[in-house]
């Protein structure tokens, strides 16, 4: 099944298949080693350079909140390279239990980050991405290039994304991430907080119709752009000196492309450590 998935609706004489593109590598794979996860550090992060290593695993494995019924879990280690100007490089990959070869991408990239205002609320952020991936399959988009606005006011933050997706056959997207930190434990060798996190996707995908009249078959595509998934996610974070541990829950509601029917909210646990060095 690997990152792409097939669903299938037959009624009579009329069967509709709906496949999705890049979309499921993109929003599922390549979100969870992306640069964009180093900008959470950044607000924070005195001027000098610094490099970050993470290693991120997920219980169970969903693609674009769906739930094909494949006992599997995924494991993400990335290390960040972030300079005192705000540029940075990440360097990430995937592994998959379930699927051969387990490891199926690197993902290179690459962008910058900075305050757009005076009172430092507002963050703009421009990164490209480049992914190699074990197996080829024809028409899949290696290449992205995403544009972010974050904004923060206190414990609130939302961060809005846009992104091209090409290499393939080209498609965009668009994410949506609203957050709102709770600090349970502020000293000085210990921080807890919990960060409760709404999110929300849409993509690009083609819907394939085949159209049986008489004995003749047709098949009609449609480009059609939707949301795909929403996500609430409360994760609780350990900040130990340079030491980051997170232990999160979140839950997936898929909304149903045309001609998918019965999808099932699923949930799932995640696991991630990070460390950061100064240089």
């Amino acid at each position: 099944m690997r990152l792409l998935f097939i669903v299938m609706l037959t009624v009579s004489v009329t069967a509709q298949e709906i496949e999705s593109s890049e979309m499921d590598a993109i929003l599922d794979d390549l979100f969870a080693v992306d640069s964009l996860e180093v900008l959470n550090l950044i607000n924070d992060l005195k001027k000098q350079d610094y490099l970050y290593a993470t290693v991120l695993y997920n219980d169970k494995v969903l693609f674009s909140g769906r739930d094909f019924g494949v006992e599997q879990y995924s494991i993400f280690p990335s290390i960040s390279y972030i300079d005192a100007n705000n540029f940075f490089l990440n360097l990430g990959s995937g592994y998959y239990s379930g699927i051969e070869p387990n490891w199926d991408f690197i993902t290179l990239s690459g962008g910058y980050s900075n305050f757009i205002n005076k009172k430092k609320t507002l963050m703009g952020t421009l990164v490209y991405s480049y992914s190699s991936y074990t197996e080829d399959i024809a028409n899949l988009n290696n290449q992205r290039l995403s544009a972010g606005l974050s904004l923060r006011h206190k414990a609130l933050r939302n961060s809005a994304t846009v992104g091209y997706l090409f290499g393939g056959e080209s498609s965009f997207f668009i994410s949506n991430n609203t957050y709102y930190s709770i600090e349970l434990l502020n000293s000085k060798r210990l921080d807890i907080s919990i960060q409760p996190r709404l999110g929300l996707f849409w993509g690009s995908q083609t819907t394939s119709e085949l159209v049986r009249t008489g004995f003749n078959f047709s098949i009609v595509e449609t480009d059609v752009f939707q949301r795909l998934n929403t996500e609430l996610s409360i994760p609780i974070e350990f900040d130990f000196g340079d030491w980051d541990f997170e232990l999160d829950y979140t839950l997936s509601m898929p909304n149903p492309l045309p001609g998918e029917t019965d999808l099932e909210h699923s949930g799932f646990l995640s696991f991630s450590v990070g460390y950061l060095i100064g240089l």
